[in-house]
């Protein structure tokens, strides 16, 4: 599906799912680059940029959340970048750009704003958007992370350990998503072409900076969780060792009382007191203050 705005002798061509027609209608145009019409229809691309004499093309990669999963996935954008046209390509719908277009394409104002000078002009505010839309998940990434931290000092062990897992590989897979782009932003920024200006310098700047606040929290991100991680593992650890110290205390104050019972269950008549019946409760009477006798000397010495 196409949908074209042109307004000030800047043409911006946004392009959902593209099909064969589409590609057709690329080719027909423009004097694009065989390889980056087949680098269109392949998937799964890693964000770069491609500089030519007359464009450039650039490929962009996006975080998006999975509603079924909680899990943070990525959609491609690839764009072509020319004097007077900008050519946005969504292997999967970008819901923030599909609104800035139609924002864009019905809003009189919004149109004078960032349809002028260059359509390099343009792409620096569609970049802005999507990469300001990108912030939200982040606001989302660190809730659940603050989530995560209650969860791990209420010592619910079993969902913390998930929950810390899924943020974790969350953090890692926007990272991965955004670190690539960082070198393309700064080619932008450092380009010497009639299509980019020197002019523009500052406004892709700007976005580099972006970029980099967003590696940077997620860096930050990474070490929490990494510390939450660690922090969840000595609790874990702690309670085992309570719960295992607990047991050897049992097993040890419950020696004399199996001592007894294994010594008496054996079928001899020349055992001391067998015959006396009235003794056993006072045997059991006193194996009952050895074992609270480990009791109280144990607390004493504060091991329990």
């Amino acid at each position: 599906m196409i949908k074209i705005k042109n307004y000030n002798n800047i043409s911006w061509v946004n392009i959902f799912e593209p099909n064969e027609e589409d590609l057709k209608f690329l080719t027909d145009n423009y004097k694009f680059h065989l390889l980056d019409i087949k680098d269109v229809r392949s998937q799964a691309q890693r964000s770069k940029i491609d500089i030519y004499p007359a464009y450039a093309f650039i490929v962009l990669r996006f975080p998006i959340t999975r509603s079924d999963s909680n899990l943070i996935g990525s959609h491609e954008l690839d764009i072509f970048l020319g004097k007077d046209y900008v050519i946005t390509i969504q292997k999967k719908k970008l819901k923030s750009l599909n609104n800035y277009f139609y924002r864009a394409a019905n809003n009189k104002n919004l149109q004078h704003e960032i349809f002028q000078n260059k359509a390099a002009l343009l792409l620096y505010y569609i970049l802005d958007e999507l990469y300001r839309s990108s912030f939200a998940i982040i606001d989302w990434l660190d809730q659940e992370i603050r989530r995560i931290e209650e969860e791990v000092y209420e010592e619910e062990t079993r969902q913390s350990v998930k929950d810390l897992a899924q943020a974790r590989r969350n953090v890692l897979t926007f990272r991965s998503i955004i670190d690539p782009q960082r070198f393309v932003v700064k080619t932008l920024v450092n380009l010497q072409k009639d299509y980019l200006g020197k002019d523009l310098v500052n406004y892709f700047d700007d976005i580099a900076d972006y970029i980099d606040r967003i590696y940077t929290i997620l860096s930050n991100d990474k070490e929490l969780i990494d510390g939450l991680h660690e922090t969840n593992e000595s609790l874990i650890s702690h309670r085992l060792n309570r719960v295992i110290k607990i047991l050897a205390i049992f097993s040890v104050s419950m020696l004399p009382l199996t001592l007894l019972t294994g010594l008496y269950g054996m079928n001899l008549e020349s055992l001391p007191l067998i015959h006396n019946e009235g003794l056993v409760w006072w045997i059991f009477g006193g194996l009952a203050a050895v074992i609270i006798g480990i009791f109280v000397y144990l607390k004493k010495k504060d091991i329990i």
